[in-house]
């Protein structure tokens, strides 16, 4: 979260040109409302109370509805196990009913069984891949901002420095989570206060008036003016959040109250 930011505004502005104020307190905007809503209000506060006895991620979920369903494609429970009476009362409440009507619908349809296997294969082959590509491109949005400080930086210097950190980064992996977490925790506070106190000195040197973008009108301002190059912009504008779902997939390594 600290650094996919780093090249939101390079790709928005790719698609989107700035011709006014409207364009960057817009593309501003959607880059804070995103983060607002989706990991803060979304992540935090709905997506981790869905969790298996602590244990985030697809696979959680999935052994999750597996336990209270009969819906695994291994046998799980034993047929009679449905002659128990308490499968058989009457629910209390039109919401448990309607849970009811939900189960048994995935366990009689062998299709709804299998379309949901695809998707918890779908959902973790994407955020095993988005574990591929967010480092890779973070590095190298970090590196490449040496380019215009360096001279005689170029792109294949990029490659070749980010490739290394690269390296490093994943060959101290093997020393586990908890003396990886402990290296790392004080260069993430540095990298956050630099962040804070670059961005203080910005807003003071330049243009306060930035903060506008705390208004969401902004957004519909942003829409209006560039129409369809607006909506590919927004595709640019969701980067800010790459790497918001490890909160819920790496539940296990942190506890719910902690994360929130």
């Amino acid at each position: 979260m600290g650094t996919s930011p780093l090249y939101v505004f390079s790709d928005v502005f790719s698609r989107v040109p700035i011709e006014s104020d409207v364009d960057v307190l817009g593309a501003l905007s959607l880059v804070m409302y995103t983060i607002a809503l989706i990991p803060l209000a979304k992540y935090v506060f709905v997506v981790l109370k869905a969790n298996d006895n602590g244990e985030g991620g697809t696979f959680a979920l999935y052994s999750l509805i597996c336990r209270y369903a009969d819906i695994s494609v291994l046998p799980n429970r034993q047929p009679a196990d449905e002659l128990i009476s308490s499968y058989r009362l009457k629910l209390p409440t039109p919401e448990l009913e309607r849970a009811l009507n939900i189960k048994e619908t995935l366990e009689r349809r062998s299709s709804l069984k299998t379309t949901l296997l695809l998707l918890v294969l779908m959902g973790t082959s994407m955020i095993i891949g988005d574990g591929i590509l967010t480092p890779a491109i973070s590095v190298m949005s970090a590196v490449s901002g040496l380019q215009g400080e360096l001279e005689g930086f170029g792109t294949n210097a990029v490659v070749i420095v980010s490739i290394v950190i690269l390296l490093g980064l994943f060959s101290i992996q093997r020393f586990g989570t908890g003396k990886v977490g402990f290296l790392f925790a004080p260069i993430l506070a540095l990298w956050f206060f630099c962040l804070g106190s670059i961005g203080l000195y910005n807003l003071i040197k330049h243009d306060i008036t930035v903060l506008r973008a705390v208004n969401p009108a902004y957004i519909y301002y942003f829409f209006k003016k560039n129409s369809g190059l607006a909506w590919s912009a927004l595709g640019g504008c969701v980067l800010c959040i790459t790497g918001a779902e490890a909160m819920f997939a790496d539940l296990g390594h942190f506890t719910v109250r902690a994360i929130q």
